[in-house]
């Protein structure tokens, strides 16, 4: 299934990863676990080093040598496909005409071990706004419900929000997140590859019924 909007097509492929197509532009988040056969890219946005945003085998799939790369910091050395740049919190970049822009993405009551969250804040994952148009997408990458959201209330067309729980918010967190956001639509990711499922993203959607416009979107196969 495909959300079209303003311009903007995106397809649902896995865990956090999407096909954003803008015009004949094509964009992926966090490839992982993609389904062969998928146009390549012209750009890539990676949240973080970790192995399920951060795939050699994935990249392989989308990337040539061609392909703008925006990551985070902590992907530095890591990514040998393509032409990458490196983006810490609080700084920007613009790609064929696309304005990115990295935010906070970080744990507060999700932990390794006691005391240790999956993802700390200054461990240097991020979350990107991404400007094609009039269409901001905020993808949000591995993050709880943090202050930010807040903050971007008003700015975002398209909030791509993790749902799943265990490294990530809950349906009923994200749902919340999503009220402090407002956006026009909502999407629920980061199910079915590692934790939870589509019963977890259809239950984000039913908490927020009548209030915020969410599209389960069906992963492409």
């Amino acid at each position: 299934m495909t959300l079209e909007y303003d311009g903007v097509r995106i397809t649902y492929l896995e865990h956090d990863s999407f096909l954003i197509e803008w015009g004949d532009l094509k964009l992926y988040t966090d490839p992982f676990k993609l389904p062969r056969g998928l146009p390549k890219a012209d750009v890539i946005t990676i949240t973080h080093e970790h192995f399920d945003h951060l795939s050699p085998d994935d990249l392989g799939k989308v990337a040539t040598p061609e392909t703008d790369i925006v990551a985070s910091e902590n992907c530095r050395g890591k990514i040998k496909v393509g032409k990458p740049r490196y983006l810490r919190v609080g700084e920007s970049t613009e790609v064929r005409g696309i304005k990115i822009e990295a935010v906070p993405a970080y744990n507060v009551n999700k932990f390794k071990s006691p005391g240790v969250p999956f993802h700390p804040r200054d461990y240097g994952g991020v979350g990107f706004l991404m400007a094609m148009g009039k269409t901001t997408i905020y993808h949000a990458g591995d993050t709880d419900r943090i202050p930010l959201m807040k903050q971007l209330r008003g700015r975002i067309d398209i909030a791509l929000l993790p749902a799943s729980g265990t490294y990530v918010m809950t349906p009923e967190e994200a749902a919340d997140a999503a009220l402090d956001i407002m956006p026009k639509i909502a999407i629920p990711m980061h199910w079915g590859a590692i934790v939870a499922g589509k019963e977890e993203a259809e239950r984000f959607k039913r908490l927020l019924e009548g209030r915020i416009r969410v599209e389960v979107l069906e992963k492409k196969r």
